[in-house]
């Protein structure tokens, strides 16, 4: 049970080693232990050559211990997804202390509360916030069976970097809903799309692609992973103010453990990080390569994005905190990043896979006016699926309504981001609002 919180708002200095007990409580020890994990090598893979390989049935083969294993394989096998487990009903979020100290921000505080209130009046979820002292602890014995990961979570150069890796590891280890903390909520959490499946159960007709092979036994699955719109900026100039076309939001998201969406996109940043830094943590970590047959570029920063082919950014410069900017963070960990490694994996589900179910309502029914929704790109959207197994970035374009690919629900710009005014995003009273981001940015500033 959550202690009360009295009539002025106050947590009780208890409120915060609960939460210390609770993370304690949860934290699990693994087979492969430290002293035989820095004695076997790693290799660290690229996520951009992933064409023959099913990220969604991947199974990691069978070697001896001490033996050369891949990083894909250590987190597979570590955290291993079962798609037929429901969501953790928990919520998590991260602040420089704990929530009891006096140094804790009135107006941060009174956001936590309101995330403490929602969970009082939904029915079995819990709360956890880590202050920063406690992410290394947390992480090391979380993580303690594929050390690589802590050690780029150490060389990191910037602590907004730390912060969003922190959200896509402890989701993909213990699921549940990560919100950042100048968020709140909206609605009771058992009123979510993702936990309320009414609304989006119902699909006439599943989207078509090339490889799809319809079946009687095709029902939509309960989603293991949802996030949300960040950015539909339909303007030219889009990609002066946004990372992507379209943008996934990454300040809310919710899982379940060992989403293989989540291993890909850790896969990704840790192989990144190994590769664009030199700063080694004190976290014992075995020896690591990179696949002789992979540029070295694909794991460098400096050749993401526009600063491909910029000449003025060395592929080989290593980067620290003087010279990691505002577009490293973007394509790193941030929106831009995540954004690529959603469309990544949606594509090789259905390239790799018959029975994937696609559902988007957005292009169905009567509209009077088709250039408002989805339907406007419903030539080249379809052309895409049909023609050549993959998404355009128009298949998220304009939504209104939740969409469906297998397990991966993607809602509306309104959802995690209501009442900014623009792109298409509605009031907070809207019924698919559920989150409010409030732009504190306090990361900024780091």
């Amino acid at each position: 049970m959550l202690p009360k919180i009295n009539k002025k708002g106050r947590v009780p200095a208890l409120m915060g080693a609960m939460v210390l007990i609770f993370v304690i409580i949860q934290l699990k020890s693994f087979s492969v232990t430290r002293s035989l994990t820095i004695k076997f090598k790693t290799i660290v893979p690229t996520t951009s050559h992933t064409e023959n390989i099913n990220l969604k049935k991947f199974k990691p083969p069978d070697v001896p211990v001490r033996s050369v294993e891949d990083l894909r394989s250590q987190l597979a096998k570590q955290f291993p997804y079962n798609p037929l487990e429901p969501i953790p009903r928990r919520v998590w979020q991260t602040w420089k202390c704990p929530l009891d100290s006096p140094e804790f921000p009135a107006k941060a505080r009174k956001y936590a509360q309101e995330w403490i209130q929602s969970i009082k009046h939904s029915m079995g979820y819990d709360y956890a916030l880590v202050p920063d002292d406690r992410i290394m602890p947390l992480l090391q014995n979380i993580y303690g069976g594929v050390p690589q990961v802590i050690q780029a979570f150490e060389a990191l150069p910037l602590p907004i970097l730390k912060a969003d890796f922190f959200r896509y590891l402890i989701l993909y280890a213990r699921g549940g809903i990560y919100s950042d903390l100048d968020t709140v909520p909206l609605k009771t959490l058992t009123d979510w799309p993702s936990v309320n499946g009414a609304s989006w159960l119902v699909a006439e007709t599943p989207i078509k692609y090339k490889n799809f092979k319809a079946t009687d036994s095709q029902v939509a699955q309960e989603p293991g992973f949802v996030i949300g719109i960040e950015a539909d900026p339909d303007r030219p100039d889009w990609n002066e103010h946004y990372a992507r076309r379209i943008q996934f939001c990454q300040w809310t998201i919710q899982s379940k453990p060992g989403h293989p969406l989540l291993r890909e996109l850790i896969l990704n940043i840790t192989a990144t990080t190994l590769g664009s830094t030199v700063a080694r943590g004190k976290y014992p970590a075995p020896k690591f390569e990179f696949p002789k047959e992979i540029p070295l570029q694909d794991y460098s920063i400096n050749c993401r994005d526009k600063k491909l082919n910029d000449a003025q950014f060395s592929c080989n410069e290593k980067k620290t905190p003087k010279n990691t900017d505002h577009a490293d963070i973007m394509n790193w960990t941030g929106p831009g990043a995540f954004s690529d490694a959603v469309m990544a994996y949606l594509n090789n589900l259905i390239h790799t896979n018959d029975d994937i179910l696609i559902i988007n309502n957005n292009m169905k029914g009567d509209s009077s006016d088709d250039s408002s929704t989805t339907k406007k790109f419903y030539r080249k959207i379809t052309e895409g699926l049909q023609a050549g197994n993959f998404f355009q970035w128009e298949f998220f374009t304009l939504i209104k309504e939740p969409v469906v690919v297998d397990d991966v629900m993607v809602l509306p710009i309104t959802s995690f981001s209501p009442d900014v005014g623009h792109m298409g995003s509605g009031s907070s009273t809207d019924e698919i609002a559920l989150v409010k981001h409030m732009f504190e940015g306090s990361w900024k500033g780091e």
